[in-house]
């Protein structure tokens, strides 16, 4: 087996609250628990594990995009990480035995990948490993037993179980809802009420078969009666046998066909009210059309003789306005200059009249012309139509009309020569056509008399179509069963199924609830309930579900823990469950990250948890954060320094971020800013108030007591003065620096250099000077050097109560402190 993963190192960029690089070292020390007030930055540490690990690159709360209550994943910069030009990433160290593997995920951008080393850890994950206190609860108070079992079955590893279950249910689900659908048969009887004029709503084979006989078969002959609606019944042979037959002569549709094509040719209709006969027909229509043209030839022949002059036409009309009434006539001729008077006319009032008369003449013709030209197309669109309808009679006719139909093909030939060749007589014609009308309406009159609309051909094609709708019913009613069994064998395997699965999945849990159950007492007592996972009962249809149960009393068995436990114990059951199925099935990278798990409990719970860690996760890398200080207190008196790392939130820089007891100013960050050109004042205070608070914390000194609102804020002057109080009472005077005239601490209280590079001076040359910086910091440095054990050169002392000198805090030195001699120049 692989060795487990751990976490190495974390880091974090410009994420969320914080702005400037921080690293948290896990090389030395395995767990970590900070404190810190609420909105202090602790839970971004927790956020960051969370990034690392997300799949889509965001935090669950956050969310994807901006939208109701989530910020998306634009919230995972710090605000001022752009404007500073900081790059807002989270970088990772996990080592597995001996090897180390770093990766680094950016918290900007569209995609921000996964590295490989998230991803590797990640799949160790089969129980998220970060719990937080306000959704803790929601594992028992808000998921369904649905929500449960798929969670708990990803605990297991058994996702491919659960889609099995899935896929199966489905499947019967869809099997059976088609076992069930009557559209197919509805959609038969729709048919049915149609094709039987509402007479059958609903398949009835009775009601069917009767209906075919008496509505379909019996108005052709009673006598033929179908006994069963079927292909091979005696009497379906019989009407497919007529209506075959039928289609070899001619029914009442081909008498109604010749008729229309004959009356196209010629007809004669009476009206009823005048007793008028009205012809109609291609052939009085093509008579009269020849007539007319005839008419309208002789008329254009006679008008263009009396308008033989009509090359003058123009010449007459540009004359006539000349000569008009009540216009002064020219005296010479327009066209040849001769006077008129001397003209044949002799006069304009002659000239005028003459051009009168010949253009009434031209009118004349024109109107004859006009005529002439439409009564031609008259007659070429009458010839066209008779041309196309003789043909249609002619095909219609049988040889028993074969004198009609060697006239109409003689007609049809003389027709076709027109207009070259005369128009051929169709007096013959129209008589013979004549009386066949007379003989295809006393056909048509019969056969409707005996009859109506009936044929056997019609009749054939219903009940085809009885027989298709039957053949379409059997169908639906043979898938319909078919369906069902399927459904019934579904259901049996996929009971088959979900009992082997429920076997797997109760051993399993069955594995996770006694540790369960052993951590839930822990934290409340011997006495507490034990609580049960059960699935549904085997003979329930849905196994996916995952009930919680309590016995909370002899007649409360088998209830819900939500409506029945106090608020710590609900706590308590999740955050059981949550930290047993962790410890059981996350053994490729035993992390838990404990985000405030302990704000619905007392003190006495608050130290059970403290002691349950102790000793049962002890194995485990834990990452704690709480703003609860009782139990970060427990957590440092039961745990082992040599594993825990413990450190405190002081204060949130809006421009650097969380502030850390242990996070001290280095010689190194002050330099840097020197190097940069740089003030590095604010640094040196900071360093100073750093070291002294160090310094009187382990020489125990005397401090007055706060006042409430500022009960841990002591100003640099005051940590000096106790300091120096302090030594002068155990009588230990530190050297004097070298430029220093007076005691040291006396020139720290004052700070007078320090303040004028960090405070705003109201002198317009009150800036400091990085050179009287520098020199400033040497000599820190050297009064710093002389706090050292003298024997072992250590910086760490103790002073117990029963001491008035503090002593070497190394358990093998333990020598009384005396100043050390001041290297100058030296840190």
């Amino acid at each position: 087996m692989a060795d487990p993963y751990f976490l190495q190192s974390l880091g974090l960029s410009g994420f969320r609250a914080y702005l400037q690089p921080k690293t948290f070292d896990f090389s030395k020390k395995r767990c970590l628990a900070i404190f810190a007030p609420n909105g202090s930055g602790k839970s971004s540490v927790i956020d960051a594990l969370e990034f690392m690990f997300s799949k889509d690159g965001t935090l669950e709360r956050l969310g994807q995009r901006a939208i109701n209550n989530q910020a998306g994943p634009v919230a995972l910069a710090h605000n001022l990480a752009a404007e500073t030009k900081i790059t807002s990433a989270v970088t990772i160290s996990v080592v597995s035995g001996k090897d180390t593997t770093n990766g680094s995920r950016l918290a900007t951008g569209a995609k921000r990948p996964i590295p490989a080393v998230g991803t590797a850890v990640n799949a160790c994950f089969a129980v998220p490993p970060i719990i937080r206190g306000h959704v803790l609860r929601t594992f028992v108070e808000i998921h369904t037993p649905e929500q449960r079992y798929t969670d708990v079955a990803n605990w297991l590893q058994l996702g491919p179980l659960v889609d099995v279950q899935k896929n199966v249910r489905s499947l019967r689900t869809q099997v059976k809802a088609a076992a069930e659908d009557e559209t197919a048969l509805q959609r038969v009887d729709t048919q049915l009420a149609k094709e039987s004029a509402q007479a059958v709503k609903t398949w009835d084979g009775a009601a069917v078969l009767s209906h075919a006989n008496t509505s379909v078969l019996a108005p052709l002959d009673p006598a033929l009666v179908l006994a069963a609606l079927a292909a091979g019944d005696l009497a379906y042979l019989e009407l497919e046998s007529r209506a075959k037959a039928e289609e070899n002569k001619i029914g009442l549709a081909g008498l109604l066909q010749i008729r229309n094509a004959a009356a196209t040719l010629r007809a004669e209709v009476t009206d009823a009210e005048n007793g008028e006969t009205i012809v109609s027909g291609a052939i009085p229509t093509f008579d009269a059309a020849v007539a007319a043209l005839a008419a309208a030839e002789s008329k254009e022949t006679e008008e263009r003789g009396k308008a033989a002059s009509t090359v003058f036409q123009a010449l007459w009309k540009a004359a006539e306005p000349l000569f008009a009434e009540g216009v002064a006539a020219p005296d010479i001729c327009p066209v040849c200059a001769t006077p008129v008077a001397d003209t044949a006319a002799g006069s304009a009032k002659t000239i005028r009249d003459h051009i009168a008369q010949h253009l009434e003449e031209l009118a004349d013709y024109a109107a004859a012309k006009k005529a002439l030209d439409h009564a031609k197309t008259a007659a070429i669109k009458a010839h066209t139509q008779l041309g196309a309808a003789v043909p249609g009679l002619i095909g219609h006719l049988s040889d028993g009309e074969a004198a009609l139909k060697a006239g109409l093909i003689a007609y049809q030939t003389d027709i076709a020569g027109w207009p070259q060749a005369a128009v051929p007589a169709s007096a013959g014609i129209v008589v013979e056509i004549a009386k066949l009308l007379t003989t295809l309406d006393q056909a048509i009159a019969d056969i409707e008399s005996k009859q109506g609309d009936h044929t056997y051909i019609k009749a054939k094609a219903k009940i085809d179509r009885l027989l298709e709708l039957q053949t379409e019913r059997d169908l639906a009613l043979r898938t319909r069963d078919e369906l069902g069994k399927l459904s019934n064998a579904l259901t049996a395997q996929a009971t088959i199924i979900s009992a082997e699965i429920r076997k797997k999945v109760q051993a399993l849990l069955d594995k996770v609830q006694a540790p369960m159950n052993d951590i839930y007492k822990l934290i409340q007592g011997i006495g507490a309930t034990p609580i049960r996972l059960e699935l549904p009962a085997e003979d329930d249809a849905n196994q996916q579900r995952l009930n919680l149960l309590i016995d909370f009393a002899k007649n409360r068995t088998g209830v819900q823990p939500g409506g029945y436990l106090s608020d710590s114990q609900i706590h308590s059951v999740a955050l059981a469950l949550r930290m047993a199925a962790i410890k059981q099935f996350n053994a490729g990278a035993p992390i838990i990250a404990l985000d405030d798990i302990v704000t619905s409990y007392d003190a006495d719970h608050r130290r059970t948890i403290a002691g349950l860690i102790a000793t049962v996760f002890d194995d485990c890398q834990i990452l704690i954060t709480t703003h609860d200080e009782r139990f970060f207190n427990y957590l440092k008196d039961q745990l082992q320094m040599k594993t825990w790392h413990f450190t405190r939130i002081i204060g949130l820089d809006p421009a650097y971020g969380p502030r850390f007891a242990d996070h001290k100013v280095s010689d190194e960050m002050i330099e840097a800013r020197w190097a940069a050109g740089q003030s590095a004042a604010n640094e040196m205070r900071q360093a100073e108030e750093e070291w002294l608070l160090g310094i009187c914390r382990d020489f125990g000194v005397s401090v007055r007591i706060r006042p409430l609102e500022r009960a841990y804020s002591y100003e640099r002057s005051e940590l000096a003065s106790a300091l120096a109080g302090l030594l002068k009472d155990a009588k230990l005077a530190p050297a004097l620096v070298p430029g220093v005239n007076n005691r040291f601490l006396d020139s720290i209280v004052k700070g007078e250099i320090e303040n004028f590079g960090s405070h705003f001076q109201d002198g317009p040359y009150g800036d400091g000077s990085i050179g009287d910086e520098k020199a400033r910091w040497e000599e820190f440095k050297a009064f710093r050097s002389q706090f050292a054990c003298k024997k072992c050169s250590r910086t760490k002392f103790q002073r117990p109560f029963t001491l008035n000198k503090p002593v070497c805090a190394h358990d093998g030195c333990e020598a009384q402190f005396k100043f050390a001699a001041a290297s100058v120049g030296v840190a």
